[in-house]
C-alpha cells in the first residue's frame, strides 16, 4: 500500500503537465512584426482593439494569417538532455465590414494552448520516480526504467463576433461574444522492472501502464473595447476579455496493468482529470490589455500591457499567480509600399516553479520581433514576419510525495525551450 501510495504522487507530478497557463498573444502575422498591437487601428485590431475597428475606412476587409513555429523544449536532469522538437502551425482569419460610424467583426483563431510535445527519449520525471521507486524499499525493490512516453496537446479554438461604434472623431466602443471549444489530449505509457521477489512482499504485480485520453470543454465570454483618439497622431486602446467558464469532460482508453493488494492500478487512479467520463472545471482567465501608439513623422512609437487574472480562475489542481506582458516597438514607414516593424515582448506567466511538469512548464519568456509590411496596391496587403522566443530556464521544486522521507526532485531538473517563428499574412480590401 506504501508503494501504491508513492506512485500515485509521483505520477501525479508527471502527468500534471498537460494543464498549462493557456492563453496565445500572437494572434496574427502583424504580431510576429512588433508585438506591440493593442494600440493600433489596424485590421489585425478585430482581435487586438476592436474598438478601433471603427476609425477603419469604409470597406469590407479579409485578413488571413499563418504562424509557423519551430520548437525545441528540453528537460536536463544529471546531465542528460531530454528533448522535443515540433512544428507547429496556427492560422488565423479576420473578417471585417466597416460603413459610417459602425463596423461589424468576426475571428477564427487559435486562442490557446501550444504545440504537442513529444519525446522521443523518454521524460526527465519517469526516471526521478525510478529512483523515488527504490527510496521506498531502501534499494532493495531493485526498480529501473524499461519504457517511458508521454504526450500531451491542448487547443482552444475560439470564434468572436462583435461590432465597434465609433461615438465621435475621437472616442469609439466595441463589444463581441466569444465561443471557445477546447481539446486536451494526454497519450502516455510507463514500464518499470523491479525484484520480483521484493515486490511480492508489498503486494506489488505487473510492470506497465498505459491511457489514451481526451478532455472537451466548450464555453462562452464576451470582450468589450474603448479606443480613444486625443490628436490625429496619438491613439490609445483597452480591451477587456471576459473569464470563460470551461467544464472538461473526458474520454479514455485505459489499461490498468499493475496492481496493489489486488486492487488495478491505472494512470487515471493518479490522474482522475483524465479517467473516462469524468468532469473537471479549468476556465480561461479573464484578461485586461492596454495600448498605446504615436505617429511621428514616418515612424509609428508603440507600447502595451497585458494582464492576466490566472488567481481568480479555476485552473484544475494548480494554484497560479496573475501573468503579465509588457511590450514595445516600432513602424518605420519606408515609401507607400513599404513598412519596416520591430519590436520585443516581455512575458511572466504567473507560474510557480511547483508547477514545471514533463510536459507543460509556464518558464517566463522575451520575444524579439522584426517583419516588413508590402502593400502592391491601394486594396491588398502582405505582411511578413520572423522571431525569436528566448526563455528563462529555471529548475523546479523538490517535491514531497505521500510517504514520509520520499521525494521527486525536480530541482535537479532544468526546464528550457525555444522557439524561431516565421509568419505571413494577406489582407484585400473590398
Amino acid at each position: 500500500m506504501k508503494l501504491k501510495i508513492a506512485i500515485m504522487s509521483l505520477l501525479t507530478s508527471i502527468l500534471m503537465s498537460a494543464a498549462s497557463i493557456d492563453y496565445l498573444s500572437n494572434n496574427s502575422a502583424a504580431y510576429f512584426q512588433n508585438p506591440s498591437q493593442t494600440g493600433k487601428i489596424s485590421v489585425e485590431g478585430v482581435f487586438y482593439n476592436p474598438a478601433g475597428t471603427a476609425f477603419l475606412e469604409d470597406g469590407t476587409y479579409l485578413n488571413i494569417n499563418m504562424q509557423n513555429s519551430l520548437i525545441e523544449e528540453s528537460m536536463t536532469l544529471k546531465g542528460k538532455k531530454y528533448k522535443s522538437n515540433n512544428y507547429a502551425g496556427a492560422p488565423s482569419f479576420n473578417l471585417l465590414y466597416k460603413k459610417d460610424n459602425f463596423s461589424l467583426f468576426g475571428n477564427a483563431s487559435v486562442a490557446a494552448g501550444g504545440a504537442t510535445l513529444k519525446y522521443k527519449d523518454g521524460v526527465a520525471g519517469i526516471a526521478l520516480a525510478a529512483d523515488a521507486f527504490n527510496q521506498i524499499t531502501g534499494g532493495r525493490l531493485g526498480a529501473t526504467l524499461t519504457s517511458n512516453n508521454f504526450k500531451g496537446q491542448n487547443r482552444y479554438y475560439q470564434l468572436i463576433l462583435g461590432g465597434a461604434y465609433k461615438v465621435n472623431d475621437q472616442f469609439a466602443i466595441s463589444g463581441g461574444l466569444r465561443y471557445v471549444l477546447g481539446v486536451r489530449k494526454l497519450k502516455g505509457t510507463a514500464g518499470y522492472s523491479y525484484n520480483p521477489l521484493v515486490g511480492r512482499m508489498i503486494g506489488l504485480k505487473g510492470n506497465d501502464l498505459y491511457i489514451d485520453s481526451e478532455r472537451t470543454a466548450n464555453g462562452v465570454g464576451g470582450t468589450i473595447g474603448f479606443d480613444y483618439k486625443p490628436t490625429d497622431t496619438l491613439n490609445i486602446a483597452v480591451k477587456y476579455d471576459t473569464p470563460v467558464k470551461m467544464k472538461f469532460k473526458s474520454k479514455a482508453t485505459e489499461v490498468k496493468g499493475m496492481s496493489i493488494a489486488g486492487k488495478p492500478l491505472g494512470i487515471s487512479f493518479f490522474y482522475p482529470e483524465y479517467a473516462d467520463g469524468t468532469q473537471y472545471r479549468r476556465d480561461l482567465p479573464g484578461v485586461l490589455s492596454l495600448g498605446v501608439s504615436k505617429d511621428v513623422d514616418r515612424f509609428t512609437y508603440s507600447a502595451g500591457y497585458i494582464h492576466y487574472f490566472n488567481k481568480a480562475a479555476k485552473m484544475d489542481r494548480f494554484k497560479y499567480k496573475d501573468g503579465y506582458e509588457l511590450n514595445f516597438g516600432v513602424d518605420y514607414r519606408i515609401n507607400d509600399k513599404f513598412t519596416w516593424h520591430a519590436g520585443f515582448n516581455y512575458a511572466n506567466t504567473g507560474a510557480p516553479r511547483n508547477t514545471f511538469t514533463d510536459v507543460e512548464y509556464a518558464v517566463n519568456s522575451q520575444i524579439y520581433a522584426t517583419g516588413l509590411t508590402y502593400k502592391p496596391t491601394e486594396n491588398s496587403e502582405w505582411k511578413f514576419g520572423i522571431a525569436h522566443v528566448s526563455y528563462n530556464s529555471a529548475n523546479g521544486e523538490k517535491e514531497n510525495t505521500a510517504l514520509r522521507g520520499v521525494t521527486l526532485d525536480k530541482s535537479q531538473v532544468k526546464y528550457d525551450k525555444s522557439i524561431n517563428v516565421f509568419t505571413v499574412g494577406y489582407t484585400h480590401k473590398f
